[in-house]
């Protein structure tokens, strides 16, 4: 059976001073690193990873892609419901090193005009302090 690893990361947005971390505007971007497949045997330890962050209120979600190898239907579909509900609490979702066979199908499904992908972490993590804005 394939399987999905999941790791999870807390990190100020790049040129955010450490020191400020719990300090009221400074934003805190939760990045997860999937390895392996999101399929219909795994989907729900995404799932469950996505719901538990954004119910405890993380709306700042960077996915780091480069590690994995399969997503299907389900898990696309995914991304994007947590994309509109992150972007409704006036976060982002943004993903950094997105392997050349997943960026082929977000380029095709109309995904990458609305999810920005990046080549690097620190890239990602750049843009969530560039402006109030969504990234």
């Amino acid at each position: 059976m394939k399987e999905l690893k999941i790791e999870h990361e807390t990190a100020p947005a790049a040129g955010q001073d450490s020191a400020i971390e719990g300090v009221a505007g400074s934003k805190q971007v939760q990045i997860l690193r999937l390895e392996g497949y999101v399929d219909a045997h795994t989907f729900t330890d995404f799932e469950e990873e996505l719901t538990r962050l954004v119910e405890a209120g993380h709306y700042n979600l960077l996915l780091d892609l480069e590690k994995l190898t399969y997503i299907n239907s389900t898990g696309l579909g995914l991304l994007m419901a947590t994309f509109r509900q992150v972007r409704q609490h006036e976060g982002d979702l943004v993903i950094a090193k997105m392997s050349d066979k997943i960026t082929n199908i977000f380029n095709l499904l109309g995904f990458s005009r609305l999810i920005h992908t990046y080549p690097t972490e620190e890239e990602a993590l750049l843009k969530f302090s560039q402006s109030s804005e969504p990234a």
